[in-house]
This record gives structure tokens, sequence and C-alpha cells, in this order.
């Protein structure tokens, strides 16, 4: 009985080992764009000059091994004014170190929804 105890154990001990740890930066497929993720934030930089372009608020949504799911959060200013927005952000494991982005909801500098999809890379 100890032994099955034991087992099971280390059993759910290696499904929370292959989550996905997305702390660090990656860098889009085009190479135009990079993606910082600390703790429960993202920045997203232009990669050549490091300008920031968006930083977002990350809470979890939704997490399997496969892919995580988040409301992002992010603060910026429209006619002098502190405005927020609020879009999903999913980002899904594929082989070799690769991940798929992609976000769904308004961009800051258009009247309409977007749904945007980068291939990432961890940089290294």
């Amino acid at each position: 009985m100890k032994k099955f105890v034991f087992l099971f154990l280390m059993l759910c001990g290696s499904f929370e080992a292959s989550a996905i740890e997305l702390d660090g930066k990656y860098l889009s497929q085009s190479g135009e764009l990079m993606f910082r993720f600390k703790g429960d934030s993202l920045y997203v930089d232009i990669a050549q000059s490091q300008r920031n372009v968006s930083a977002f608020k990350l809470i979890k949504n939704n997490e399997n091994k496969k892919a995580i799911t988040f409301n992002a959060y992010e603060s910026f200013l429209e006619n002098g004014r502190v405005t927020y927005r609020e879009v999903l952000i999913r980002v899904t494991k594929m082989k070799n170190k690769k991940y798929i982005l992609e976000y769904f909801g308004k961009d800051k500098d258009r009247d309409y929804n977007t749904n945007e999809r980068y291939t990432i890379k961890p940089v290294e």
C-alpha cells in the first residue's frame, strides 16, 4: 500500500513538472518583436531597438500542460487620459521549445478587434 501511495505521489509530481513555464525572453519568428514574461507581466518590445510597445498585467485564466490562457490588462494614455483595456492572450506549447502566442481583443491604436498570432522561441 505504501508503495502505491508513493508511486501515485510521484506520478502527480511529474504532471506538475510538465506545466508550461514562461519566465524569460522570447523572440518572434520574424525577429521583429521580443516578448518578455516576468512574474505576472508580459512586456512586448521591438527587438532591434528594445523600445517598449506594450506592457500587460497577466491573470491566469486556464492552464493545462499544452496551453495557458491569460486575461491581460494594459493601461495607456489616450487623449491625455489613462485608459485601460482587457485582451485575451493564449500561449500554446509546440515542439522544439517553440510556442504560439495568440492575442484576441481591441488593439490600442485601432478602432476594431484584432486577432494576432506569433510563433515565438526562447532567447538563449
